[in-house]
């Protein structure tokens, strides 16, 4: 009886542990070989992305959308054998960069000098790494429920999106919309990298699988965020106009105040 495990505590294989248990704690090295493999596709996939989105398209988006969608419901449904999985993930990276295109040349037009640009997607790699770190380091298994918030947050989203686009039109709810998200998806980095680590302790290792999650996370986290920077460059710009405007009325007004003034006194000289 000395080799059984004490009451209320089973192994990992058994199905059950105790999440005070130290040796459930610990990432093992084939685990963490696969989230170095996992990191290092996903790296490739931003390069290739980043590839994309400096490509104009001719298709208006209609195009990178349809092979975006089919490449990742290929990478989803293929057997994990499946070496086409591995094209099927480098095309769905490429037109995902297509995709951003249209955006990235909003970016350059509002902010020539690309600062903009940088600060999203530097905001945006330092949340997903702060998130991914952290789910990392943290106690096995203790922030999937994370996912069920998040999920049930962005379901929320969908109808409401739904319901401003054909009965409100509201941009403060479109803000709302953005930022609310934006922390759904914040707990989707969370939820997918401790889901990376339990299939892989489980022995599913799906190198394009787990990456194509954290990509979609990432890719998600940056869109927001991109459009958050958009849409508060715009309303900067709009009172930099109105506070001009406002200025040149003023100073319309004092000239013809002076020059009604001194026509006033030129008339009174002549007396």
């Amino acid at each position: 009886m000395s080799g059984s495990p004490p009451p209320g505590k089973q192994n990992y294989q058994g199905g059950s542990s105790s999440s005070s248990d130290p040796h459930q704690q610990l990432i093992s090295r084939p685990v963490q070989r696969h989230l170095v493999h996992v990191y290092l596709v996903l790296a490739a996939m931003l390069g290739l992305s980043a590839m994309g989105a400096t490509t104009q398209s001719p298709f208006n988006g209609l195009i990178e959308t349809g092979v975006t969608f089919g490449s990742a419901m290929g990478v989803m449904t293929l057997p994990r054998d499946n070496m086409f999985r591995w094209p099927l993930l480098g095309t769905y990276s490429l037109f995902s960069g297509m995709s951003l295109s249209f955006l990235i040349q909003q970016f350059l037009y509002m902010d020539p000098s690309g600062t903009l640009l940088l600060g999203a997607l530097s905001a945006a790699m330092f949340i997903f790494l702060g998130l991914s770190a952290s789910a990392t380091l943290a106690n096995r298994r203790s922030m999937i429920y994370v996912g069920g918030i998040a999920g049930s947050l962005l379901g929320l989203l969908a109808w409401t999106g739904i319901a401003n686009l054909f009965f409100f039109g509201s941009r403060s709810l479109f803000s709302a919309e953005l930022y609310l998200g934006l922390i759904a998806f914040s707990g989707f980095v969370i939820y997918d990298t401790q889901m990376i680590i339990e299939r892989a302790s489980a022995g599913i290792r799906d190198i394009p699988g787990h990456a194509m999650d954290l990509f979609m996370d990432l890719f998600s986290l940056f869109v927001r965020i991109a459009i958050i920077f958009l849409e508060r460059e715009n309303n900067n710009n709009r009172r930099g106009r109105r506070r001009r405007r406002d200025d040149d009325d003023d100073n319309n007004n004092n000239n013809n105040f002076n020059r009604g003034w001194r026509s006033f006194s030129s008339r009174r000289s002549r007396f």
